[in-house]
């Protein structure tokens, strides 16, 4: 049986319609059931405005920061406060 990564790739459907959206931050709250709420967020002079909401599981998660580690070339650092969370 394949793994994930040796599937083929299903379609992708572009939507056009669906607007571009500039953010300067993200917000995160992770649920006790392995879910993450992220709220993106613009800043403009005199209010911060919501662009959107997600919820995303942690595996999902886990590949997105792992895509955006290795496109931007930013790996950082642990700090010894934080706690490890395996990868599935």
């Amino acid at each position: 049986m394949p793994t994930r990564k040796e599937a083929t790739p299903k379609e992708i459907y572009i939507n056009n319609e669906l607007p571009v959206l500039y953010v300067d931050d993200v917000d995160t709250r992770h649920r006790a059931d392995g879910i993450n709420y992220l709220i993106f967020t613009t800043h403009l002079p005199d209010l911060l405005v919501e662009q959107v909401r997600l919820m995303i599981s942690d595996e999902h998660l886990h590949e997105i920061i792992n895509d955006l580690c290795k496109s931007t070339n930013y790996y950082p650092k642990r700090t010894g406060k934080t706690k490890r969370v395996p990868s599935k």
